[in-house]
């Protein structure tokens, strides 16, 4: 009975904060340096958080490619560009 409310803690352990997926999430070096410190520890642990800074990364990049492309367009709209 000790040895399954054991495995339950343990499994709780190994889950990542909601803040610290937030965090890896906007600030991907964060969750770079998070999956640094915890891939030997709790792999599950430095799994998500590297998970959340690559998709972090990822929804950066195509934002700035939007951006980008609307300002072009807004720049040629204007006759300013």
């Amino acid at each position: 009975m000790s040895e399954e409310i054991n495995q339950n803690q343990n499994l709780e352990n190994e889950e990542l904060s909601t803040g610290l997926k937030v965090l890896s999430f906007c600030i991907p070096i964060a969750g770079a340096i998070i999956y640094i410190m915890e891939k030997n520890k709790s792999p599950k642990k430095a799994k998500t958080a590297c998970y959340a800074a690559l998709i972090g990364f990822g929804v950066a990049i195509v934002l700035q490619i939007i951006f980008t492309i609307i300002g072009v367009g807004a720049g040629l709209a204007s006759g300013s560009y």
